[in-house]
């Protein structure tokens, strides 16, 4: 007993064609990074709005402040340049700077420790929330390539 399936050869080649475009693969990683972006700035928290900003990818001062860049390889580097974020994030010490002048002339700095000021973990949420996101993100991927061979995904 024997049987042939028509069409099995076509549509195997027209899958592994549209498998192996690195673009849309490249495309779905970039799309991951600008999701995890736009989880930061709706997790993080709004004093000047410098930091959500970034994460918006807004310019400050006509410079751009946030980073995604999809190497190569595997690796997404996703993140922001404001200088105060990992203090947001991680929590930082509050010290207040005082300056005096001394009989001499010279001006003494005097710190004093005020505590700390805990961290809001605002890119943990964010990086939670992506990672439940990305199942559905890769569904579609997944469907857009099987319909371009010629499947039926529904």
């Amino acid at each position: 007993m024997s049987f042939k399936i028509d069409g099995l050869d076509k549509l195997s080649k027209a899958l592994g064609k549209a498998a192996k475009d690195k673009t849309r693969y490249d495309q779905l990683r970039y799309d991951v990074g600008k999701k995890h972006l736009d989880n930061c700035a709706s997790e993080a928290p709004v004093s000047s709005g410098r930091l959500k900003a970034s994460f918006k990818r807004e310019l400050y001062k006509g410079q751009k402040e946030w980073i995604l860049f999809v190497d190569p390889g595997e690796t997404i580097e996703v993140g922001t340049k404001v200088w105060y974020a990992k203090m947001v994030e991680d929590g930082h010490r509050l010290i207040k700077v005082t300056r005096k002048k001394t009989k001499t002339g010279k001006i003494r700095r005097y710190k004093k420790d005020l505590g700390f000021v805990a961290g809001t973990h605002f890119t943990k949420r964010a990086l939670e929330r992506t990672n439940r996101d990305i199942p559905d993100m890769v569904d579609d991927f997944i469907g857009d390539l099987g319909r371009e061979a010629g499947f039926d995904v529904s």
